[in-house]
């Protein structure tokens, strides 16, 4: 997951290594979001915005 999310633009940035948690392994870390990281996924995306509606988006235009 962290290789897709630095391909999209958007780098994790992590709180410690990897840590065994049953069969896998656990990654945590923090994701940081702004226009510009918005920006640069929707870039490697090759989209102009965003591509769902949220349902309280869809209230305000009804």
């Amino acid at each position: 997951m962290e290789r897709i999310l630095r391909r999209a633009g958007w780098p994790l940035e992590r709180l410690c290594e990897p840590q065994p948690l049953g069969s896998t392994m656990a990654l945590a870390g923090f994701l940081r979001d702004s226009d510009q990281v918005l920006s640069a996924m929707y870039r490697q995306a090759e989209v102009d915005g965003p591509v769902l509606i949220s349902s309280a988006s869809e209230r305000k235009t009804d």
